[in-house]
């Protein structure tokens, strides 16, 4: 029988963090000094949930559900963007950071991506702030919290 998805997110503590995604471009390629210039070009919002067992093994079902859960939202989401928004789901399943208030236990992680699609010498605009707000609308509907 499968898990539930509010009882998932509950089970393994899940909470998310916003972080803004750089690129760094290179201008006026072989040139010397080299120039390079900054841009924040989106978001990427990690998701993590505590691995209840203690001991650091590599996710199960568990962390499918959740990808799959993540996976599903990004594509309703990117149907609303026109085309000028990505949303990316990367998973790091052999990935376990450590967390909590001893930070010793083991926490999953995966991270959506929010970018844009063209000039990626263009700074991220609104159509990615709004792209953040709806992810972070869907994963409050599913009980997961920011940190």
């Amino acid at each position: 029988m499968s898990k539930d998805l509010g009882e998932l997110v509950n089970e393994h503590q899940a909470f998310y963090e916003v972080t803004p995604y750089y690129l760094v471009l290179q201008e006026n390629p072989g040139k010397f000094p080299p120039k390079n210039r900054t841009i924040q070009a989106g978001f990427d919002v990690d998701i993590y949930g505590v691995n209840n067992n203690k001991e650091p093994l590599l996710p199960g079902p568990d962390y499918a559900l959740g990808y799959a859960e993540v996976q599903r939202f990004a594509e309703e989401i990117s149907r609303h963007t026109a085309d000028s928004c990505s949303l990316e789901v990367i998973a790091f399943p052999e990935r376990v950071a450590f967390g909590g208030p001893s930070h010793t236990q083991p926490e999953g992680m995966l991270r959506l991506r929010i970018s844009h699609r063209q000039g990626f010498d263009q700074p991220a605009g609104s159509l990615e702030e709004q792209a953040l707000k709806e992810v972070e609308h869907q994963l409050r509907v599913l009980g997961v919290a920011r940190r």
